[in-house]
């Protein structure tokens, strides 16, 4: 989900049972803490790790998110913050125990919406790495991002009513669980569609638009599904792995590049993972590729999609026994 909408859902719930500013302020900041791992990103580019340093990875962890929420609420409290925020946004930060767990509450709230996305988030980290999703949303939905931006703006813009508070908490929720029924019943359809129980459907932008994955030992096939035609057209398959061109070695070169942490991550974030091999000049090139992804890829301008390569695919070269990822 977005930033707006992880702000809004608890700003308009404090409000609407009456909570005080101070418990409110936590309440929001705990509602948009997880998402400060975007600074995080340097680190994994700098130093790459599988400890999850990335977006939606540690940080949206059950165990985690509390201290996320902690930290961010203490450091919102400092005066030195709290001045220059205050000059933008009506701001009270208070760090206290009651208020920690509001901050905690605002995380869970969080994890929720993010947990309803395609992709998920690792909820029991560090316990287990397994990401949990709902795949009823695509990563972030823009319908409801427009909404709740609108409402943002007309609330940071007018005196406070209750009636407003009320109205917008209403809307807010019918649209946001209307979306989610329908998307339930059109991913339901998707996989009801194909007659078999190995199916697996993943949300884009359009709820009426699904792509479905079968997979078995040695290929992964892509489906599009269309929700109001009621239709499907084959897209593609995918051979996990597919050597281009052979030499010796190829086992080994597969589990030097499978020790790397850009590929554990990879491999995390992906819905699977099929793999282009090619070897030359005594190296192996292994193209490791997101189907799913390529496939959704496939419709994006030219620019957008050399941008949104790295998340799609990860190259890596294996030379004796050096694995390079690039």
């Amino acid at each position: 989900m977005d930033l707006f909408s992880h702000a809004l859902f608890p700003y308009l719930l404090g409000n609407y049972f009456k909570k005080r500013k101070e418990e409110i302020t936590a309440f929001v900041i705990g509602g948009i803490a997880p998402d400060v791992d975007i600074v995080l990103l340097l680190i994994q580019y700098l130093y790459p790790t599988f400890f999850l340093i990335t977006h939606r990875g540690i940080t949206h962890s059950i165990f985690f998110g509390f201290f996320t929420g902690v930290i961010v609420l203490y450091l919102a409290s400092r005066n030195a913050i709290k001045k220059i925020v205050k000059k933008y946004i009506s701001f009270e930060p208070v760090f206290s125990r009651r208020n920690i767990i509001y901050a905690f509450a605002g995380v869970i709230i969080h994890l929720v919406l993010d947990y309803s996305t395609t992709r998920g988030v690792p909820l029991f980290y560090p316990f287990v790495v397994t990401r949990y999703s709902a795949e009823l949303f695509f990563y972030t939905d823009i319908f409801l991002t427009i909404v709740s931006l609108v409402m943002v703006i007309y609330l940071s813009r007018k005196p406070f009513q209750s009636r407003t508070i009320t109205k917008f908490l209403i809307i807010l929720l019918l649209i946001s669980g209307g979306m989610g029924v329908l998307r339930f019943a059109e991913k339901s359809n998707a996989e009801q569609f194909f007659h078999d129980g190995s199916i697996k459907s993943f949300p884009t932008m359009d709820p009426f638009d699904w792509y479905a994955q079968k997979e078995d030992g040695m290929k992964i096939e892509i489906y599009e599904y269309n929700g109001l035609k009621g239709t499907s057209k084959y897209n593609d398959t995918f051979a996990r792995l597919n050597v281009i061109s052979g030499g010796d070695g190829l086992d080994n070169a597969l589990r030097l590049a499978d020790e790397l942490p850009q590929l554990k991550m990879f491999k995390w974030r992906a819905h699977s993972v099929a793999v282009n091999a090619s070897y030359g000049n005594e190296t192996w090139s292994l193209e490791f590729y997101d189907p799913i992804q390529r496939a959704e890829m496939r419709g994006i301008p030219g620019a957008f999609r050399r941008a949104g390569g790295s998340f799609s695919s990860l190259m890596i070269n294996v030379t004796g026994n050096k694995a390079v990822a690039r």
